[in-house]
């Protein structure tokens, strides 16, 4: 029994040779878990020192496009207002407004400038038709209304400024009445200069003055009215928006036209890759193959820190009209590269394990 177990196992093993020598040829494949990412993406984030950023990423060129940053002055008060009757899955187009930036320092200016323009404006009417004594008492009003509201910023000023040093409110916080206190300030002095310029009567040359500071008022008007139009968010792609509450990419618009499929390659596999033959990958929920056209490689390799092995990504682009694809799906992928012999795979797989 001995003699003929040892005999069998002779046998098996001339003839596992004899199939590896054979000038059989198969398909070399590799499996790999891939993600699946939309051609491109528009992202709206959030940055480090409260400003936000708006990228259009091409995933498969790697390119990033109509980068825009979004800053605000220090003290600012800003916020995102998205849209009311959009969620996430719904379809935008170019044309829809997503969300809007607003900043309590750009508004509050163009109240300001307003205020001073309209200031300007009764000053000048003032010089032109001689009605001294009415414009004399409506600019004591305004002295007075600004001297009200200089009093009651200054409480608050101190108040904040007690919670500031007691650590009870923040820097940004206490900046809002720091700044509405200057600019009560500023609306007194101007008041007054207004009052002491009507009850001394303007001289003829005054009048082109005036009118060009008017102008210069309406001229800032216009330009904070233009920054304000670039605060209405819109994206420069069609696709499905998705809002993310926890993490700084707060908006995200995907064109779901094409997909990428974005393949983890191990080192040892790059040179086999100019020789693909076929890329096949498995959707969850679905029994077919859906068949994917490799790209390129990406330039960065990385390290997957559960293996201990180099990695570098591959790119293919999934044809169109495919059924459960959504961007980030995980998927199971099969790439099929060049027909070797059964001796050539075993070397590949030997060294691959290496």
């Amino acid at each position: 029994m001995k003699f003929n177990r040892r005999i069998v196992l002779l046998i098996i093993l001339i003839l596992a040779v004899i199939v590896l020598f054979l000038p059989i040829k198969v398909n070399y494949s590799f499996d790999s878990a891939a993600l699946v990412f939309p051609s491109r993406e528009w992202n709206m984030i959030r940055g480090a020192d409260d400003s936000y950023i708006s990228e259009l990423v091409n995933h498969e060129t790697n390119n990033i496009s109509n980068l825009l940053s979004y800053k605000f002055e220090r003290g600012d008060v800003a916020e995102v207002r998205i849209s009311k009757n959009l969620e996430s899955g719904d379809y935008v187009t170019t044309d829809d407004t997503i969300a809007v930036l607003h900043s309590f320092f750009i508004e509050n200016e163009i109240i300001k400038l307003k205020n001073l323009k309209k200031i300007e404006e009764a000053a000048l009417k003032m010089t032109i038709t001689g009605e001294k004594q009415t414009l004399i008492d409506q600019s004591k009003q305004r002295q007075e209304f600004a001297q009200q509201q200089l009093e009651l910023a200054l409480k608050n000023y101190e108040r904040q400024k007690m919670l500031y040093i007691d650590s009870v409110i923040s820097q940004a916080e206490f900046d809002v009445y720091e700044n509405q206190f200057q600019s009560a300030r500023i609306n007194v002095q101007i008041a007054n200069k207004e009052l002491s310029s009507i009850e001394t009567g303007a001289k003829t040359e005054e009048i082109d003055y005036i009118q060009q500071k008017i102008d210069s008022y309406e001229n800032e008007i216009q330009t904070l009215d233009k920054m304000q139009e670039q605060y209405f968010i819109k994206a420069p792609l069609n696709g499905i928006i998705r809002f993310n509450r926890m993490l700084d990419c707060i908006i995200t618009v995907s064109d779901t036209n094409r997909f990428i499929l974005k393949i983890p390659v191990k080192i040892n596999n790059i040179q086999y890759l100019e020789r693909i033959s076929s890329i096949k990958f498995s959707i969850p929920g679905y029994n077919e193959k859906t068949e994917a056209s490799f790209i390129s490689v990406e330039g960065n390799v990385n390290m997957d820190t559960a293996s201990s092995q180099q990695l570098i990504i591959a790119k293919a682009l999934i044809k169109s009209g495919i059924k459960g694809i959504y961007p980030g799906l995980a998927v199971s992928c099969k790439v099929y590269c060049d027909k070797i012999t059964i001796f050539e795979f075993l070397q590949r797989s030997i060294q691959l394990k290496i």
